[in-house]
Parts: structure tokens; sequence; C-alpha cells
């Protein structure tokens, strides 16, 4: 269910992206996550192809080859769902 993948997404956040994003996405060295401005895309896709493959020129890590598929969908969506929508 929904609410299942978005519980994944916020524990697989909270155990890799929390050092750069922060604690709820709000940006540390790695961009704020909450609003509506995201640097390469705010949908769903977008999200995933820069969490997947990285982002060398930011020092974002590519999770691809880190996380289980399920995983990488899960933190998608939790990411996605933390963006204030115009």
């Amino acid at each position: 269910n929904a609410d299942g993948k978005l519980e994944m997404g916020k524990a697989v956040f909270e155990k890799n992206c929390v050092t750069c994003h922060a604690t709820g996405g709000k940006g540390n060295i790695g961009p704020n996550l909450t609003d509506a401005k995201f640097i390469h895309g705010g949908e769903p896709k977008d999200v995933l192809a820069v969490v997947r493959d990285g982002q060398a020129t930011k020092q974002m890590p590519a999770w691809g080859k880190l996380l289980k598929e399920q995983e990488l969908d899960a933190v998608v969506a939790y990411v996605v769902s933390l963006a204030k929508k115009p």
C-alpha cells in the first residue's frame, strides 16, 4: 500500500540521505527537498534518475547499485511526497 511504501521510503531516506539532505529533507550539504524547486525536475521519473544515477557535479552518489529496486521506488515516493506543490 501507499503508506507502507512511504514508510519504507522514509526509512531508506533516514538511513542514507539525511547526512546531506537533513532530517525531513530540509537541506544541508544537499539541496532542500521540501520546496517545489527541484534542480533536475520534480517528477518521479526525474527524481528516480538522480537517485539511481547520481549527479557527480553535485556530489550526489548513485544509489542504483546500492539499493534494491523496491527501496529506490520507495525513497523516490518519499522524496516526492516532501515537496510542496506550487
